[in-house]
């Protein structure tokens, strides 16, 4: 299982020191909250959640749940636009730009220069794998459970987003092998999470922090339309054809009493002639 785990009790301290980030923007993090995530070797990669980083951690998720999903998809947008404006030129992102409506590859820009992005929001969309929930532990703002939502967006091939929320979509499937198309999630980049993979080889994904995922899978009624399309086809190709040989069946009668019936007026004919000759 590769849940993050809560290492240890916290000593929870007041996340209200330092400058408030409502004074600022209601979408920026009062920077307090990430200033204990750098490790002192490995800087924004580091394994698990680890006790340090829990302040923080918590009142991030706590941040997300006050904010509107519009208003931090509007602030999401605007850091992507200035990303964009600072690569746009760049020969290593000629490959994304060269179609005119390309996404911007968000992902591939955080795996580059993570610290750009740190505490920043940021959006992804794509396929989930694994939704796993755990329980949040010690932390002064009241949540009793967590969620991990792995992610794989388009232009992240094989490599996950993990994102942790406090919330799930209504109904969403959960477990550790899922394949739930139609996600996207809006949150902050808290850091590089260190995992092994199946292999037992150490990988990082980006972990974003986050209130709630939004999935918009298609409709029931479409999904039973479609369904009930592809049962209905064979069935009415199969009466067409039915229809088909029926028509050719008839005609084929048609024809052959239309033939009989030539034929004897065709002898009807010969014995009229026949009679009618001057003897």
């Amino acid at each position: 299982m590769l849940a993050i785990v809560w290492l240890g009790d916290l000593v929870l301290a007041d996340d209200s020191s330092g400058q408030s980030a409502a004074t600022l923007d209601r979408t920026t993090l009062d920077p307090s909250w990430l200033s204990d995530v750098r490790h002192p070797i490995t800087g924004l990669l580091s394994r698990g959640v680890r006790p340090e980083e829990g302040v923080g951690y918590f009142a991030i998720l706590n941040h997300t749940r006050e904010l509107s999903p519009t208003e931090l998809k509007e602030a999401a947008k605007r850091f992507e636009q200035g990303r964009f404006a600072a690569v746009k030129n760049d020969p290593n992102y000629h490959f994304y730009f060269r179609k005119g409506r390309a996404e911007f590859p968000t992902f591939v820009d955080l795996f580059r220069d993570p610290e750009r992005y740190h505490g920043q929001p940021v959006t992804f969309h794509g396929h989930v794998r694994r939704i796993i929930s755990f329980a949040a532990g010690k932390n002064a703002h009241g949540f009793q459970q967590l969620h991990e939502v792995w992610l794989y967006a388009e232009e992240s091939q094989q490599n996950p987003v993990v994102v942790i929320c406090s919330e799930l979509p209504a109904k969403i499937p959960t477990g550790s092998d899922l394949l739930v198309d139609f996600v996207s999630v809006t949150g902050y980049f808290f850091k590089r999470y260190g995992y092994e993979d199946r292999s037992g080889q150490t990988r990082f994904a980006p972990l974003i922090l986050a209130h709630q995922p939004e999935w918009h899978p298609p409709m029931i009624r479409n999904r039973w339309l479609s369904k009930t399309t592809i049962f209905a086809i064979p069935f009415g190709v199969a009466a067409l054809i039915a229809t088909v040989c029926w028509k050719n069946a008839r005609q084929d009668r048609l024809a052959i009493r239309l033939l009989s019936t030539t034929d004897e007026s065709d002898n009807d004919t010969s014995q009229f002639q026949s009679n009618s000759r001057p003897t």
